[in-house]
């Protein structure tokens, strides 16, 4: 993983490794710091990628999934698996040969009423269990939760329309996936970690487990 200073001097100098279509993309924001942290997300996320793949950075092409998950095409896009998040000035990016991959950064701030917010974005299991942790801890433990579900629908390539579809954990020292709604099995296929990329932002990584055969791409 890397993560990525959005403001740092310089950021946007990478400008000219954009596609048209990415530079088109830039061109819609509104606010100029908005459009400066776009070009320099994805002129990061190039760079590392043809750190990781090979070639130039300008050069790679992107597919993007019906929900808007980008992918390599070409010769490599098999091999290499990476997602990109942000939140205000900080990007994180996660590469891996093993299998699909998610991750998610939030920038913590208050939240008056967090059990009415995770009404909307928690499934009943998750909420009940968020109803059990001390006040004290509750907002600690919703963007743990949040970074989850996030990262996992990431990895899966799935929109929000899937949040309360499934269930994680919410203990900050148990990262994990507890249910699926119709895949018992699927737990077992995915492998999470909640850390701090920095003060004041919660972060959590999904990874499909290794296989046999993707153990061997690493």
């Amino acid at each position: 993983m890397w993560l990525i200073d959005l403001d740092a001097p310089g950021a946007e100098a990478g400008a000219m490794l954009l596609s048209s279509d990415e530079t088109a993309r830039a061109a819609r924001f509104v606010f100029d710091r908005h459009r400066r942290r776009f070009i320099a997300g994805r002129a990061a996320l190039r760079r590392i990628l043809a750190a990781e793949a090979g070639g130039a950075p300008e050069t790679l092409a992107f597919a993007y999934s019906p929900a808007g998950k980008p992918s390599l095409s070409g010769a490599i896009a098999p091999t290499v698996h990476f997602n990109l998040s942000h939140s205000d000035q900080w990007a994180l990016v996660a590469v891996t040969r093993l299998g699909a991959v998610g991750v998610d950064i939030e920038k913590q701030r208050p939240l008056p009423d967090v059990l009415r917010l995770a009404q909307t974005a928690f499934s009943p299991a998750e909420l009940e269990e968020l109803r059990g942790v001390p006040a004290s801890r509750q907002q600690d433990a919703f963007f743990a939760g949040w970074t989850r579900k996030e990262a996992y629908i990431k990895a899966r390539g799935d929109n929000l329309a899937v949040l309360h579809d499934f269930d994680v954990s919410l203990a900050a020292d148990r990262p994990r996936l507890v249910r699926v709604a119709d895949a018992p099995s699927e737990p077992e296929r995915w492998s999470f970690s909640s850390f701090v990329p920095v003060p004041g932002y919660a972060a959590a990584l999904c990874v499909e487990r290794a296989t046999s055969s993707s153990a061997d791409r690493r």
